[in-house]
């Protein structure tokens, strides 16, 4: 099986026959006709049905075309990407955990570029992955909970991953509530009064522990857990029920301000967001220029509850 033989199947398939496929791919019918009867042969199933009306791919062989396209497409995306480059492409990855401000700087870094060919990618996964992206350079940046809870092992973690770490913000954890939860008039609320409710929590990788999840350790004992994957799915779980999710205290925004409140939770730890990157290697531009963007972005979401300090203000 070689790339040419799942191009000739892509146009057999488009155009029916053997005769049109060869004429547009400027090669003879009896070439493609060998190619294919090696390819069933290979294969053991026929792909093709034939007829007087012309070539119509049986039902395996609809599906085998279906994955040959997308290693056909895949391939065309690699070409444009390394070999047929009339100007320099950039590129630039972020990972984050589930915080809207790191996806919010990204739309602004996005809009701020003039670059003809780009391919940047924002990340929003588990705190293994965000991890394990930065280290292996998969990302050149990425944001991360820590708390008094994790920081031993999350610390340890980066030393083993030979990264960096920098405080942006410290913070009071807040509880999510829709705003006809039977807690969304308190001024603030304990633990203990959370235990009757379900609480959200984001999806962790198969290799990580409690002491890597985004919530302090009080939430993950809780015995009413619902488990899920994007911040939008937890949104609307909020909204629709009495479930809640604890945070920093800044996702509420235009589209949730009129369904759901923030709860300061009452705690004596303390709580950070940071961001990471590898040791020993400068930032390039576009990440200087991304995580300025970042800065401002939880800037503006933190000025009403306390002003931000540099990146490198706080000492954990």
């Amino acid at each position: 099986m070689n790339i040419q033989q799942l191009k000739y199947l892509d146009y057999i398939e488009r155009t029916g026959s053997i005769n049109r496929a060869a004429d547009l791919l400027f090669v003879s019918p009896s070439t493609i006709s060998v190619s294919l009867k090696e390819l069933e042969q290979e294969v053991g199933r026929q792909l093709f049905t034939r007829s007087s009306s012309g070539m119509t791919a049986t039902h395996e062989g609809y599906e085998f075309i279906t994955q040959a396209r997308q290693v056909l497409s895949q391939l065309e995306v690699m070409r444009d990407t390394f070999i047929d480059t009339d100007t320099e492409r950039q590129w630039f990855s972020v990972s984050s955990q589930h915080y809207d401000f790191a996806s919010e700087a990204f739309s602004k870094f996005i809009q701020g570029e003039n670059y003809q060919r780009f391919v940047y990618r924002f990340f929003e996964v588990d705190t293994y992955t965000v991890v394990k992206n930065v280290s292996q350079n998969i990302s050149e940046l990425g944001f991360v909970y820590l708390s008094e809870f994790n920081r031993r092992l999350l610390t340890r973690f980066f030393e083993q991953e030979n990264l960096q770490y920098h405080v942006m913000w410290e913070f009071q954890p807040k509880v999510f509530v829709r705003k006809k939860h039977p807690l969304a008039d308190r001024k603030s609320v304990k633990y203990k009064d959370l235990l009757d409710y379900p609480a959200i929590t984001f999806e962790q990788n198969d290799q990580q522990n409690e002491f890597l999840a985004e919530h302090p350790l009080e939430v993950q004992a809780n015995q009413r857990k619902v488990v899920v994957s994007d911040r939008m799915s937890a949104i609307n779980i909020i909204i629709g029920s009495d479930a809640y999710l604890t945070g920093s205290g800044i996702m509420i925004n235009q589209i949730t301000d009129p369904h759901m409140v923030s709860i300061p939770l009452e705690t004596s730890e303390s709580h950070y967001i940071c961001w990471i990157a590898p040791k020993n290697q400068k930032l390039s531009d576009n990440a200087k220029s991304y995580l300025r963007l970042a800065e401002e972005s939880l800037g503006e979401r933190v000025e009403s509850l306390q002003t931000i300090q540099s990146p490198d203000y706080y000492s954990i």
